[in-house]
């Protein structure tokens, strides 16, 4: 089969989400051929592709529209910022292009379902970048569970933390405080761990959720480390849930801003079972990519017993971190996968879109 022609929104010269995490798998592979860009102009556009060494022959587009006008492109993959998203898809769905969009799909539930109407209605093939069903350490932690090994799944513990939004953020990432541009640490950090988290052990049957902004503003620093100026934060640095998992487990969450305790493990997550455990630690809460930077550790009570449990590897696993999930959808969706095979559609999306909103409505927080 022919590659998959693609039209990149997004992949600038800079340092990037799409520079780490996709361009490593597109650079390689023979299923995918990047044929366009699409930045702010058409210099940014031309100087990415002089950065990136892609083909001389690639096309430099300085608005969507041209991008999605261009007939020799079958997918256009977007890696913007969460507000951006609805306005830069209008022409690719326009055009009947097939769209890879990171998550989140939109800045809030309903320019998400908008935009998955508007797919619906042209037939295109949708992926959002929501990762964590591809993740080998993901899928051997399920494993264990569903195996019985620590018998019947009692109750789960999470808490950890992003990293981000303490009391310092670097200038470029100054906009995810206002929960108004949809990227935050909820729509973003939390939904990325909570979508882990039902994976391995089920959906939610109830919950309650609180959220809390305990820093009030935030110093935004330039590349030298400076203060460039001081912001109010709008999004929440607090995010706790407890609740029932559909199985009658039940479930204690907190994800908040900030460093983790002594530059140790920003990650600690508890499966606590009938006649086992499952502990599973890491450097932050970043699920979506979570490969061999998780340690998992199964204890069995009876034997009174603590063995590591490796993860099997792939062709991915010696990549770098950040793109071997994003590798892994690329592959399953060239290969035609879908929703039952871990390659989630906006679908699914739009209804992580409408549980953010209930979040939001539980917690008494206005989403208008």
């Amino acid at each position: 089969m022919p590659p998959i022609r693609i039209g990149f929104v997004g992949l600038s010269s800079r340092q990037s989400w799409a520079v780490w995490a996709h361009l490593p798998y597109l650079a390689t592979t023979s299923k995918y051929t990047i044929v366009a860009l699409c930045n702010s102009s058409v210099s940014s556009a031309r100087a990415a592709i002089t950065a990136h060494n892609l083909p001389p022959t690639t096309k430099a587009y300085g608005s969507p529209a041209d991008l999605a006008a261009d007939p020799d492109i079958d997918l256009i993959v977007c890696s913007v910022r969460v507000d951006k998203h609805y306005a830069v898809l209008q022409p690719a769905l326009q055009a009947g292009k097939d769209v890879f969009c990171e998550w989140p799909l939109a800045k809030d539930h309903a320019e998400a379902e908008e935009m998955l109407m508007l797919a619906k209605e042209k037939g295109v093939r949708t992926l959002v970048g929501l990762q964590a069903h591809v993740s080998p350490a993901l899928r051997k932690i399920k494993e264990i569970v569903e195996s019985g090994r620590i018998g019947k799944v009692l109750s789960s513990s999470f808490h950890g933390t992003p990293k981000f939004f303490g009391e310092t953020e670097s200038e470029g990432l100054g906009y995810t405080h206002e929960r108004r541009n949809g990227g935050n640490m909820l729509t973003i950090y939390g939904m990325h761990s909570l979508e882990a988290i039902t994976f391995v052990l089920g959906p939610l049957a109830t919950y309650t959720p609180l959220l809390s902004i305990s820093k009030p503003t935030t110093d935004l620093l330039n590349s030298s480390g400076q203060t460039v100026r001081t912001i109010p934060r709008t999004s929440h640095d607090q995010i706790l849930l407890q609740g029932t998992l559909t199985s009658s487990a039940v479930l204690s969450y907190h994800l908040r801003g900030g460093p983790a305790f002594s530059n140790t493990s920003g990650l600690i997550w508890r499966i606590y079972g009938s006649s086992g455990e499952i502990q599973i630690t890491g450097p932050d809460t970043y699920l979506q990519i979570s490969d061999d930077n998780l340690k998992i550790e199964v204890f069995e009570h009876a034997a009174g017993t603590t063995e590591v449990v490796e993860v099997e590897k792939d062709k991915w696993s010696g990549d770098g971190l950040f793109g071997r999930n994003i590798a892994r959808l690329y592959e399953e969706f060239a290969e035609g996968k879908g929703v039952d095979d871990g390659v989630l559609d906006w679908g699914v999306a739009v209804e992580r879109h409408a549980f953010v909103e209930e979040v939001y409505r539980k917690a008494g927080v206005d989403v208008k």
